[in-house]
């Protein structure tokens, strides 16, 4: 393989990332790497050694990382100098909310976009709500602007992924022109549904149930950005 192909999964958290990485995973001839030096509260930025690492071995076999990285003028650099292939994996931030709030109660309240209360999971849901809004949401709408600056990515919902894995794996494998039959792909999304995927519940629709304040704010933040479209992210 003289040019195995790199696929950067550039995504929000709580976005179906973990289970979109592992059907790409499970396609032939593909494994996966991480490209940052460390998780918990750091923030994910690509690290030079660990791509230059995969680039010395000269693996024979495709690669997926998946990682919270934000764009910037060196993730563009490394997405040039080692041929990654972003897929930027996007969500309602609304629905981001209660899937938020469920990570504090199930599994963590460490992450790097914001520093959680260590008894956030025991909040009622408001207040939960509120301060997912304020003091978390402001990432994700950093990391959306700026992989808005991006003109190489693709661009993927959670709600169309969620929807049809299938079809959205066959997107990225004719965009990036990865040799993947419709079986290879229908083989590895099958093999998937037998894997914990931390996928939570895995529906659209969860941030119907949030307050009018939130919903409020959350539009706020959206109008300082004149003219660019939200929708994506389902504002």
């Amino acid at each position: 393989m003289n040019n195995p192909h790199k696929i950067l999964v550039a995504c929000m958290p709580k976005t179906g990332s973990t289970y979109l990485t592992a059907i790409l995973s499970n396609l032939p001839d593909f494994i996966v790497k991480s490209w940052v030096p460390a998780y918990g509260r750091r923030e994910q930025e690509l690290c030079f050694r660990h791509l230059q690492a995969d680039e010395d071995e000269s693996l024979d076999i495709n690669l997926v990382a998946q990682h919270h990285v934000r764009f910037s003028d060196v993730t563009n650099k490394y997405i040039k100098e080692f041929n990654l292939k972003p897929v930027v994996l996007v969500r309602s931030l609304y629905d981001v909310i209660p899937s938020l709030i469920d990570h504090h109660r199930i599994e963590s309240v460490v992450y790097p976009m914001a520093f959680a209360p260590a008894d956030i999971a025991e909040w009622d849901f408001e207040r939960a709500a509120r301060f997912v809004t304020y003091m978390v949401l402001p990432w994700y709408f950093n990391f959306f602007v700026s992989w808005n600056e991006c003109p190489e990515k693709m661009l993927v919902t959670y709600e169309d992924l969620i929807t049809n894995p299938l079809e959205i794996v066959q997107s990225i494998c004719v965009h990036y022109e990865i040799d993947a039959s419709k079986k290879d792909i229908v083989d590895a999304v099958e093999r998937v549904k037998t894997l914990q995927t931390r996928k939570n519940i895995g529906v659209s629709g969860r941030g119907d149930r949030l307050s009018e304040h939130c919903r409020l704010h959350i539009k706020e933040m959206a109008s300082f950005y004149d003219g660019l479209d939200f929708s994506k992210i389902g504002i």
